[in-house]
């Protein structure tokens, strides 16, 4: 079972690209986004953790964390940021590698065709993929590249955020020089880009991973 990085900064599209890859080939998506999320729901793996940390500030009446609040706090604290990495890393990590081994024992129910089938890939979609220490599980990394201003659009018309808070997002990840420099595939996504485009660069690094 080969398994495949999809990273890049926030607002560069990885999402939109694992939805094409998703579509159009067997191989397993797995956002380290959803998993975490899912671990700080309440009673889940790191929620305790999560609240001990940031406090009862960061709970919404309902019980749930208020991730949105969480996320203003710690991407202008990068002290902060690191703590709660530490909290969610380890325990992603560890839900990766039992989903892999789950995809590598037999059939998984697809999403996309609600059937079990034989995936070829595992997709692990993060924009943290070197930082949270994952790389060393990946056969390739393919990097999502758009530009930054069109990143910075696309958070204020999807996410809701203001200026500043983009820009205190991006800094709080790597550079593209810093993702190009472990990258092994590039897949550019500029505002426009149609399905089409993102196929022929996909079927290329396929192509040259021997799948």
């Amino acid at each position: 079972m080969k398994v495949i990085g999809l990273t890049g900064g926030a607002g560069c599209g990885k999402s939109y690209v694992a939805g094409v890859i998703m579509r159009n080939f067997p191989i397993l998506h797995i956002s380290t986004d959803d998993i975490s999320r899912r671990q700080m729901r309440p009673g889940q793996a790191v929620y305790d953790a999560v609240v001990r940390e940031f406090g009862n500030k960061i709970v919404k009446d309902d019980g749930t964390i208020d991730r949105s609040g969480l996320a203003g706090i710690v991407f202008s604290d990068p002290d902060k940021l690191r703590i709660l990495e530490g909290i969610t890393h380890p325990a992603v990590f560890e839900e990766l590698k039992r989903i892999i081994k789950v995809a590598e024992d037999g059939l998984v129910l697809s999403p996309i065709f609600d059937r079990p089938i034989p995936y070829k890939a595992v997709l692990v979609e993060t924009a943290i993929l070197k930082e949270a220490g994952y790389c060393d599980m990946c056969d390739a990394v393919w990097y999502v590249y758009a530009p930054e201003e069109q990143r910075i659009e696309r958070m204020i018309l999807q996410r809701g955020y203001t200026r500043k808070r983009c820009l205190e997002t991006l800094a709080s990840q790597a550079t593209d020089e810093e993702f190009r420099s472990y990258a092994t595939g590039i897949i550019e996504n500029p505002d426009r880009t149609r399905e089409c485009d993102i196929l022929r660069q996909v079927r290329e690094l396929i192509r040259e991973m021997k799948l």
